[in-house]
C-alpha cells in the first residue's frame, strides 16, 4: 500500500482500538519505523554498489567498517541473486 492511503489511516486507526486497555501504541515511532525500512528497501534496489555505499555512509549507517561490511555483503548477495 502507498503512504497516507486512506486504506494505511483505517488500518492505523484500527490497530489502535484493537490495542485499547493495553500498552500505549506509538504510531509516530511505528510510521517512523516504516518510513526507515521503505528508504532502506529502496536503497538495496541500486543498481551500482559505489551508489549504495554512498547513500549508505550519507544516512550514517557506514560509520563503523565491520558495519558497513555486512551490508555491503548483503548487498551483494542480493545483486547476485537478481542477476541469476
Amino acid at each position: 500500500m502507498a503512504n497516507g492511503t486512506k486504506d494505511d489511516d483505517i488500518h492505523e486507526v484500527m490497530a489502535e482500538e484493537k490495542s485499547r486497555g493495553r500498552r500505549p501504541h506509538d504510531s509516530k515511532a511505528r510510521k517512523r519505523k516504516q518510513d526507515e525500512k521503505e528508504v532502506i528497501r529502496a536503497l538495496f534496489a541500486t543498481p551500482r554498489e559505489e551508489d549504495f555505499v554512498r547513500a549508505i555512509r550519507a544516512l550514517g549507517y557506514g560509520d563503523d567498517p565491520k558495519q558497513l561490511e555486512k551490508i555491503v555483503k548483503a548487498w551483494r548477495d542480493l545483486a547476485s541473486s537478481r542477476r541469476r
